[in-house]
């Protein structure tokens, strides 16, 4: 074999087989070219205590290749270019869609976030940026919005606690109940209100801010509401970011078997948001796999408006079988609201069956104390 003629052979070979693929990748997209709503100078007086929805859409941009675009609304002062727009969101559909829905509680923090105070009314003006990879296009044109912001507060409580006459703890505003804060600037509690009186406070001394609930369901500074008629266990709501807040009666609450197709029995109340069962004497059905040991609650509600049910859920469809695996750890035992899913088998927990063998007796609460770390259910035995 001649080596001089086949080693340029190789070489060349290699080089051929490495050489990198050139082709470029189409970041090309149109600008939008029209807006559709809200129109040029949309007058909005913004309620966020009943939250409507404002829909922004426009004329759906071009990919040159074919390919997906995706949108961004972005909000700036009026006279700004859009070069550094003090608030952008993506459009519906994680930025697929040519149409953003924001609630009045969303326009009234950006109003806020642009330099609006309370009760102030502010011109901006909105436009769309089409994007593919990070070719981003700004539309053919922007529209003005005229926002008027209501009533508010420009401190917010970063804790609150309700007390009063009426409450658990009586007006001794040093045992004041805690209430649990929820993301964007909701507070919620979960208890007993007697005939009274009752306020909300950000504070356990005499010095604290005082609320109270309007009666178109708005939050007043200073002030106290008044309770009549028989106790009742109940959800209260404070949002201080749409200026609004709700109370709903808690009926009862009741352990469901899922096997027997049944409630073992209803939960009473105690006190601080916590219903408790003691002694309930445990047997789960024979199956062929063993014994059956899913359960979960039922809550019912009423609102005003008629009894609804709010089921208490495992945070999954099908939770992992808990032999040996008593206490549950804090994820384990988490309520969850959410699903509210009425079936017969999902969502349900499951007993530990080497603790609770057959004919056991069993103290079982559901917790919803505004102090503790989650909401949870459990079980002991006595």
């Amino acid at each position: 074999m001649n080596y001089k003629l086949f080693l340029p052979l190789v070489l060349a070979l290699m080089l051929g087989a490495c050489k990198k693929d050139t082709r470029s990748i189409d970041l090309n997209v149109t600008a939008v070219a029209t807006l559709y709503t809200p129109v040029d100078n949309q007058y909005i007086k913004l309620d966020p205590k009943n939250n409507p929805s404002q829909t922004f859409q426009w004329e759906q941009a071009r990919a040159e290749d074919g390919s997906l675009v995706l949108y961004e609304v972005a909000f700036d002062q009026t006279g700004g270019d859009f070069s550094k727009p003090f608030y952008t969101v993506v459009s519906d559909g994680k930025g697929i869609q040519n149409t953003l829905t924001l609630a009045h509680s969303d326009l009234n923090r950006i109003a806020a976030l642009g330099g609006a105070d309370f009760y102030d009314r502010k011109k901006f003006i909105w436009t769309v940026f089409s994007s593919k990879g990070t070719n981003r296009v700004k539309a053919k044109e922007s529209r003005t919005i005229d926002l008027e912001r209501p009533a508010g507060f420009n401190n917010p409580p970063t804790a609150l606690y309700i007390t009063g006459t009426a409450t658990e703890t009586g007006d001794d505003i040093t045992k004041a109940l805690q209430m649990k804060r929820l993301p964007d600037g909701v507070f919620e509690i979960y208890t007993k209100l007697s005939a009274g009186t009752y306020q909300f406070v950000d504070g356990l001394t005499g010095t604290a801010r005082k609320f109270y609930l309007a009666d178109d369901h708005g939050i007043v500074p200073d002030g106290s509401n008044t309770f009549t008629g028989a106790s009742k266990i109940v959800r209260i709501r404070i949002n201080f970011d749409q200026i609004n807040s709700s109370m709903i009666e808690v009926k009862s609450i009741q352990l469901w078997y899922c096997d027997g197709n049944t409630f073992w029995f209803t939960l009473p109340y105690t006190s601080n948001g916590v219903w408790r069962y003691n002694g309930y004497k445990v047997v789960l059905d024979a199956v062929p796999w063993g014994r059956e040991e899913r359960y979960k609650y039922k809550m019912v509600i009423n609102d005003g408006t008629g009894d609804k049910d709010q089921w208490l859920n495992y945070s999954a469809g099908d939770s992992p079988g808990q032999d040996g695996q008593y206490p549950h750890a804090l994820a384990y035992k988490t309520i969850n609201f959410d699903a509210n899913n009425s079936s017969q088998y999902d969502w349900s927990w499951k007993f530990d069956k080497t603790y609770l063998p057959d004919n056991t007796i069993t103290d079982f609460w559901i917790s919803l104390r505004a102090t503790d770390p989650a909401y949870t259910e459990n079980y002991q035995k006595e």
